[in-house]
């Protein structure tokens, strides 16, 4: 039995064009394909559409009232269809996205600011936290984490690039300290301390060449609990610091700050973009994923 969207659609195309050979023209059917759209949605219907003679047909009174109806409903799908093309072309709507602090403000700032240059009909709705929080309970669309996932969120974990510390110090401090030549020399100088992740007096400092790992115990003399103000604290002079090395990138072009042992970073630490998999469809998050890894490549192609 022909659906009834497309009866409607035939049903539509006979009304508009007075006949069912100039509907089957326009459809592509034959007349007789024609009549069988319209006498099964008149069976379906339990009325008359459209009364016949040998030479013309015409709208019965039920027949006028079934064509406006249709065509506000088949105005609606069209309506539909063009709005969910133009969502995969051009994706719009809101996305709520979390993201650590620090990576945030220095690192992901940049590409938010990149990503709506090109993609101006979506809206982003960012919050910063260290918190680690589950996208499932909190009306986020997706999260960036630092370490490894956990499992027990369910969640799509999407790799990016890996997040790495190194450090830095302003020309002044090394004017006036001079510059450590090895991790072991560290416990010599003024090492600043981000609270988050640096309790207490004595820190262990973890360094690696790629070959060889380095614990370094060092005595920082400012603690904060906001990266910013520590960068900023370092290129007063006040020590060295270790950062996120996207984050240092722009003091680096501005020479407020240089790296220190550019041979040595600490350890890796995994990062992810996580989403939940059923709204992994959805034309902006799936973008988002995409343009997300392309600027944030994880390592060996993982």
């Amino acid at each position: 039995m022909p659906d009834k969207l497309t009866g409607m659609q035939v049903f539509v195309d006979v009304v508009k064009t007075g006949s069912f050979v100039a509907a089957a023209g326009v459809r592509g059917l034959s007349p007789q394909m024609v009549a069988r759209h319209i006498t099964a949605l008149e069976q379906q219907l339990g009325v008359t559409l459209l009364s016949r003679t040998t030479r013309k047909q015409s709208l019965t009174a039920a027949g006028a009232d079934y064509f406006r109806r249709c065509e506000i409903i088949l105005g609606a799908v069209e309506d539909a269809e063009r709005q969910v093309k133009f969502d995969v072309t051009q994706p719009a709507g809101t996305l709520r996205i979390n993201s650590p602090v620090t990576f945030g403000r220095y690192s992901l700032i940049p590409f938010i600011a990149d990503f709506m240059r090109r993609y101006p009909q979506i809206r982003i709705e960012l919050t910063l936290s260290d918190t680690v929080i589950s996208p499932l309970d909190n009306g986020m669309d997706a999260v960036i984490r630092i370490g490894e996932p956990d499992p027990l969120l369910r969640l799509v974990a999407k790799p990016l690039t890996p997040y790495r510390l190194i450090l830095a110090a302003a020309p002044s401090y090394l004017d006036h300290y001079g510059a450590p030549l090895s991790p072991a020399q560290l416990p010599q100088h003024r090492c600043l301390g981000f609270s988050p992740w640096l309790a207490g007096e004595i820190q262990e400092w973890t360094l690696t060449d790629g070959r060889q790992t380095w614990h370094t115990d060092v005595s920082p003399p400012l603690v904060i609990n906001d990266w910013g103000a520590l960068a900023e604290a370092a290129t007063e002079g006040q020590g060295i610091l270790a950062g996120h090395r996207q984050a240092l990138a722009g003091y680096f072009r501005r020479q407020q700050l240089r790296p220190v042992l550019p041979g040595y970073h600490f350890p890796d630490q995994k990062m992810h973009l996580l989403y939940p998999a059923r709204r992994g469809t959805e034309a902006r998050l799936r973008l988002l994923v995409t343009e997300l890894s392309q600027w944030f490549p994880p390592a060996d192609g993982a």
